[in-house]
């Protein structure tokens, strides 16, 4: 799978790019996977409060405003390139952050589909994002953490009934 060049973004001085790629696959038709992926649902109701996720102008399509928000949480963005049951690309606005706009300053989620052998799917997820070097490796491991339980949420959620 491909990706697009992200958001240009100024990168403060001394801060580093980071890109996260997490792939994994799912025992699920790719159909069924990109149905979740794309359903509102799948994000706003999942969330413990006082996180929310939401969606302004619609649900994922082209130009819709989302912002997911909380406590050490700012992420504003635009769904921008959509390919039915191929990918879509959420570019975060400058201004997103997480932990604080000092550390953690989030600029891309791309999501992305593909047949799998057997049936199942390929997902793979890419956040990137600038960081303060001092968050590099905390940043690094608890991205590794979160997408691992969000594909565990993937394979329940499009299990077969």
């Amino acid at each position: 799978m491909s990706h697009l060049a992200g958001p240009d973004q100024p990168v403060p001085p001394g801060w580093r790019r980071h890109e996260h790629v997490q792939r994994f696959v799912v025992a699920a038709p790719r159909e069924r996977v990109w149905a979740w992926l794309n359903d509102p649902a799948t994000f706003t109701d999942t969330q413990i409060p006082p996180w929310r996720v939401e969606f302004l102008g619609g649900g994922f399509d082209e130009g819709t405003v989302t912002t997911h928000h909380g406590p050490g949480l700012h992420l504003p963005g635009v769904l921008a390139e959509i390919r039915d049951g191929e990918h879509r690309d959420l570019q975060y606005l400058y201004g997103a952050y997480a932990i604080s706009f000092r550390l953690l300053r989030p600029t891309r989620l791309w999501i992305a589909v593909a047949d799998a052998p057997d049936g199942d799917t390929e997902v793979e997820i890419r956040i990137d994002a600038h960081v303060h070097p001092r968050m590099l490796r905390l940043w690094a491991l608890s991205q590794r953490l979160f997408w691992r339980r969000f594909e565990t949420w993937a394979a329940r959620a499009t299990a077969s009934t």
